[in-house]
C-alpha cells in the first residue's frame, strides 16, 4: 500500500483530482493479462465523459453508451488504438476493442471540452486511489516498476523490491502542471467550429 500527494500551483490539489489518478504495477517478469469478461463502461452524460479516466486490461472491449438527449461522436486518433464512432443519439451505445496497449486519449467530435482517457494496460495489476491518496494491491510478484498515472502529470516510476521494502510504502508526490481540457483538434485534424446548443 501507498499514499499520493496531489499538488496544483503549489496547493494542495482538489479531492476530485484523485478519481483521474491510476496505480499499477508491472511484474520483473511479465505475467498474463486476461480482458475483463463483462467489458468495461466509459458513458457520455452532461457532455462529459465518465468516468473521465478508464484503466483496462488489453484486449478488453468498452462500451460507450449517449446517456444525453444530443448527439456524440466519440473518437480517438491515438497511435495503435484510433477509432471513430460516428454521431449517435441519446439511448444508443456502441463499443470498441482495444487490443493495443497504450494512452488513449478520447474526444467528442461535436464538443470541444469532452476529454477523456483510457488506460489500456499490459499487466493485471493495476488500482484506482482513493480520495485521499491511498491505493492498496494484494498478491504482487516479487519486483517490478510502480507506475502512477494522472492526466495532468509525468508519469511516476518506481522500481521496486517487494522483498526489501515495508508494507506501507512513503507517501509520493505528483504536481499537476497540464491543462484540464488539452488543446487539440477535432478528428479531421482541424479546430473545432462553434455551433449552437440547440444543434446538438
Amino acid at each position: 500500500s501507498g499514499r499520493v500527494q496531489l499538488t496544483d500551483s503549489g496547493q494542495p490539489a482538489p479531492a476530485e483530482e484523485y478519481a483521474d489518478l491510476v496505480a499499477y504495477f508491472v511484474p520483473r517478469t511479465p505475467a498474463a493479462v486476461t480482458p475483463l469478461k463483462d467489458g468495461a463502461e466509459m458513458h457520455m452524460e452532461k457532455k462529459t465523459f465518465v468516468p473521465r479516466v478508464l484503466p483496462v486490461p488489453l484486449g478488453t472491449e468498452v462500451r460507450f453508451p449517449n446517456f444525453d438527449p444530443i448527439l456524440h461522436n466519440a473518437f480517438s486518433t491515438s497511435t495503435n488504438n484510433s477509432f471513430d464512432l460516428q454521431l449517435y443519439g441519446g439511448g444508443e451505445s456502441k463499443t470498441h476493442k482495444f487490443e493495443s496497449a497504450g494512452l488513449v486519449r478520447m474526444y467528442c467530435n461535436v464538443h470541444h471540452a469532452m476529454v477523456g482517457y483510457i488506460l489500456v494496460l499490459d499487466t493485471p495489476y493495476f488500482t484506482g486511489v482513493a480520495g485521499g491518496g491511498e491505493f492498496t494491491f494484494k498478491d504482487l510478484p516479487a519486483a517490478g516498476d510502480l507506475y502512477l498515472w494522472h492526466p495532468r502529470a509525468e508519469v511516476f516510476k518506481q522500481t521496486l523490491d517487494l522483498a526489501q521494502e515495508p508494507a506501507s510504502l512513503p507517501t509520493f508526490k505528483l504536481a499537476l502542471p497540464q491543462r484540464r481540457i488539452p488543446k487539440h483538434m477535432n478528428k479531421a485534424g482541424k479546430s473545432y467550429r462553434r455551433i449552437r446548443d440547440g444543434n446538438y
